[in-house]
């Protein structure tokens, strides 16, 4: 895996930070009681994996930045593997609106 310039990070960085926003908000506005269909845990779940997965990322890939580029510790692969995951959780989060939707009519 190629070595991220730090203009290149600073733009992930930038787009974790939105997304860790919106796995705030999604998981605060979840109601958590017992009796739900199976879909409605798995959604929840989903939202607490990406913004642990998010945060991790974010905060690997700031630790990065002023880490110095040669031998750092940090490698790429270490910010982009949990970052995909939140992502990943954050495009199963936009399936919910389809699922919702079609629960409704």
């Amino acid at each position: 895996m190629r070595q991220m310039p730090s203009s290149d990070m600073v733009s992930l960085i930038s787009f974790l930070a939105v997304l860790l926003i919106f796995f705030s908000i999604d998981v605060r506005s979840r109601v958590s009681s017992s009796p739900q269909p199976w879909h409605a845990h798995f959604f929840a779940w989903a939202s607490r994996i990406g913004g642990v997965s998010t945060a991790l990322s974010l905060t690997l890939g700031w630790t990065d930045l002023f880490l110095p580029d040669e031998n750092s510790p940090i490698h790429t692969a270490f910010v982009a593997a949990p970052g995909s995951l939140g992502v990943l959780c954050a495009i199963v989060l936009g399936l919910e609106m389809l699922w919702q939707r079609f629960d409704s009519t």
